[in-house]
């Protein structure tokens, strides 16, 4: 039986005291926990176990996400419509935009990763008749084709020759990482960042799916996750979550949570425009020092609308604001879709305190707007669910991360997701509940300052 890949000691080593990060981190060499001789891989290329055999180019993706519609009466079309597939792979997982500096990170996916090293990896799954969820046929999202491509090993007696497409037909979109792609840099604290990175896929695939008019269900039972996966998943890759892919309901019917705990009857927050923000979303410049100018009341309205309705309600969000207009500096808790204050006065002081890392602040916060942190109830998921927790919690709050990057990019800010930040000193000063609560995500947002490099859109 193999190790589980997120044991307890992750909480104290990785969240806690972060000593699963290297020294080597800073001179930019491979760090302890890579594989022996591994060499440096393109952080974008090719994704791993793709056969060279069938392959399905997926249609350009649109410029706008809406629902698509069969006709003039029809309501929203599913994914047997080519476009609606395409739109979906390639806004949650594709390449969206190029960097031209030169020796910086060429290509940059719909989500954000730790270095750019985009361990997660997008595979569509088809069940076998009958019920149950072992896969009958798995497609793996190539996204620097912009492809499917037929992962010969998941085909089951009857070889899958077509794209995935069929009304009716249960589909699941299966996430899984490969560790060792981001422990090259990262060593023995890439479980963390995997599973982070994990998080806001899954948030990121439940987004665009809603643009579309389409209904996901995010999983995180592990015994439905291990059954979509047994059979084709590739060595070396770890299964992380899923997504129930359905067709829009019918007119007039009532939303459903997406899982136990979610918001019920609320309408997913969509920005309008959605498919220019998430081409804008972006984390800044290696350093995060932002302009200090004033972030737009709105930005608060829209991140309290957007987390009331992410994928799952577990977890909390806690804001400092520094510099918004119209709101009283201080920190706030969000409550429903609103934020209650908690203090007000200049939150520098705790920020500078949060976030530092072997004695030295991790990013400049006296520039900017705010900064969430978003936490968990650790202690009554380990209860639980014991070691799966990490996994668990992770994608919960990732989900809920991806969507304060995305409202951040809808206002023309940026956020940067950064683990420069001390757990315990966070729990205090936030006052969470001591052995309960635990902060898995900062995020701080503000207006980036004109970067030397150049970076274009991917628009096909």
């Amino acid at each position: 039986m193999t190790p589980h890949p997120f044991p307890l000691t992750l909480w104290s080593e990785a969240v806690y005291s972060r000593r699963s990060i290297p020294a080597t981190l800073a001179t930019g060499a491979s760090a302890p926990g890579a594989a022996p001789g591994a060499a440096e891989a393109d952080p974008v290329v090719l994704p791993a176990g793709l056969p060279g055999g069938r392959r399905f180019p997926l249609a350009a993706p649109p410029l706008r996400l809406r629902p698509v519609r069969r006709g003039r009466s029809a309501g929203p079309a599913g994914l047997a419509d080519p476009a609606v597939l395409a739109a979906l792979l390639h806004y949650s997982c594709g390449l969206i935009q190029h960097d031209l500096t030169p020796g910086g990170w060429p290509l940059h996916r719909a989500v954000a990763s730790a270095r750019c090293r985009y361990p997660s990896e997008l595979s569509l799954v088809v069940p076998a008749p009958g019920g149950g969820h072992r896969a009958a046929a798995v497609y793996r999202f190539d996204p620097l084709h912009h492809q499917l491509a037929l992962l010969q090993g998941a085909v089951g007696d009857e070889a899958a020759t077509d794209p995935p497409g069929g009304a009716g037909s249960a589909r699941f979109l299966v996430i899984t990482s490969r560790f060792a792609r981001t422990a090259q840099l990262y060593g023995d604290y890439a479980p963390r960042l995997c599973a982070q990175e994990a998080g806001m896929l899954l948030g990121a695939v439940h987004l665009v799916a809603a643009a579309l008019g389409l209904r996901t269900r995010p999983g995180l039972d592990r015994e439905i996750l291990l059954a979509l996966c047994d059979g084709w998943t590739p060595a070396g890759e770890h299964p992380m979550g899923y997504l129930e892919l359905g067709d829009a309901p019918p007119t007039g019917s009532a939303p459903q949570a997406a899982v136990p705990g979610a918001p019920e009857a609320r309408r997913p927050w969509i920005p309008p425009d959605a498919a220019a923000v998430l081409r804008a979303r972006h984390s800044g410049a290696a350093i995060f020092d932002p302009e200090p100018v004033a972030a737009p009341r709105a930005l608060l309205d829209d991140l309290g609308a957007a987390l009331a309705t992410a994928p799952s309600a577990d977890f909390s969000c806690h804001l400092l604001v520094r510099q918004v207009a119209g709101t009283p500096a201080g920190h706030y808790v969000h409550t429903g879709d609103h934020w209650r204050p908690v203090r007000d006065g200049d939150p520098v002081p705790l920020l500078e305190r949060i976030g530092q890392t072997e004695g030295r602040v991790s990013l400049n916060f006296r520039t900017v707007a705010c900064v969430a942190y978003l936490a968990v109830r650790r202690g009554t998921a380990l209860a639980r669910s014991g070691a799966d927790a990490f996994r668990q919690l992770h994608l919960s709050a990732g989900a809920a991360a991806h969507l304060v990057c995305v409202v951040a990019a809808r206002h023309g800010l940026t956020a940067r997701v950064h683990n420069g930040y001390d757990a315990a000193t966070a729990e205090r000063l936030l006052g969470l509940t001591v052995d309960e609560e635990t902060v898995l995500f900062q995020v701080a947002i503000g207006a980036a300052k004109p970067a030397a490099g150049f970076r274009l859109p991917v628009v096909f």
